[in-house]
């Protein structure tokens, strides 16, 4: 077994990570800034795709998200958010490994300080196109928020409610996944289970214990994507089930994302459900108008909340990002309260 799988690391390329965004070029995003020739090749660094470490397989790079929040009622806060630190090495043509580090994470800032937190540890094994093999910590495959993950790729500073409320944002486990050319687009797909102990765990609003799921996204060449996900899992031993829907359409300058998700369990109370559609505009030259409104129906005795977000986001290079909005609800939610939220994003 083992000297197969040495083997197929050893064959053809495989798939290309997904841990930055593709190759855009757009005002020169894509061109080193740093070009060194070294005993192991050529050391560069482009801004927004990391350090790339000669010939060695090995990028370094990561993101930064800092923030100042002024929730209503309460004072003005700034601090660093997040810091990722990205560890991506391909020591064969079919082998990715990758890790995030983050050493700042203030999530709960009254909590006592760790080193670092490993948000995704994984390595991947190609064997195809359609069939790729992850094992490791990873983000959950529901919705399309929770995939992007980055700060600098979204939108705004809060996130909807539905894509971290229902489920954990992270598996340690198993995942097969790939993706197939039909001529008038890209259909996509993943299986995964968790089947241990969340590795590094966080606290999560929906704690799991073990977990099965998959995912199906069709991507057209027109512009349009739709996906739908399950996932189905134990949480103190009760099993939970998630169905959910998302669509993604972009035309010029003008784009709309949405989710819809719904969590119960097979017996008795606790069923949750949320959505959000948000549409984005190119106003001006780099500068996107961004509004969204979002639902939740969370379990007793919660009320059902109504958010809406308005907001502005600036982007002078595809990597950098200003965003300020306003966010406000007719019942408050601790992980969303209405206010005023800025952040500057950076993805290095």
């Amino acid at each position: 077994m083992l000297v197969a799988v040495v083997l197929l690391s050893l064959a053809s390329p495989a798939p290309a990570a997904n841990e930055y965004p593709p190759a855009s070029g757009a005002d020169g995003a894509d061109t080193p800034v740093l070009s060194l020739p070294t005993h192991i090749g050529e050391v560069r660094y482009t801004p927004g795709r990391g350090l790339r470490v000669g010939d060695t397989g090995l990028t370094l790079g990561g993101y930064v998200a800092v923030d100042l929040t002024r929730d209503e009622g309460g004072p003005a806060n700034l601090r660093v958010e997040t810091l990722g630190l990205f560890f991506i090495w391909d020591p064969t043509p079919r082998l990715h490994l990758f890790a995030e580090l983050d050493p700042i994470d203030q999530d709960e800032p009254d909590e006592p300080r760790q080193t670092f937190t490993v948000p995704r540890l994984y390595g991947d094994l190609a064997a195809s196109d359609w069939l790729n093999l992850r094992v490791g910590k990873f983000l959950t495959p529901v919705g399309r928020w929770n995939l992007i993950h980055a700060r600098p790729l979204v939108w705004t500073t809060s996130r909807p409610l539905v894509t971290e409320l229902p489920f954990d944002r992270f598996t340690t486990g198993a995942m097969l996944f790939g993706s197939r050319f039909p001529g008038t687009g890209t259909l996509t797909y993943s299986l995964y289970g968790q089947f241990t102990d969340q590795f590094d765990a966080e606290p999560e609003p929906q704690a799991v214990d073990r977990s099965v799921g998959g995912r199906l996204e069709y991507a057209s060449l027109g512009g349009w994507s739709v996906g739908g996900s399950y996932l189905s899992f134990t949480d103190a031993g009760r099993w939970r089930h998630l169905t959910g829907l998302d669509t993604l359409w972009q035309r010029g300058p003008l784009e709309l994302m949405g989710e819809l998700a719904v969590q119960e369990p097979t017996r008795g109370a606790g069923r949750q459900w949320g959505l959000y559609l948000q549409p984005v505009a190119e106003v001006l030259p780099k500068v996107y108008l961004v509004g969204r409104y979002e639902y939740f129906d969370q379990p007793a005795p919660e009320p059902a909340v109504n958010i809406g977000v308005l907001g502005l986001a600036y982007k002078p290079r595809p990597f950098i990002v200003l965003k300020s909005e306003y966010l406000f609800a007719d019942h408050r939610a601790e992980e969303s309260p209405p206010g005023v939220k800025t952040s500057f994003t950076v993805l290095f």
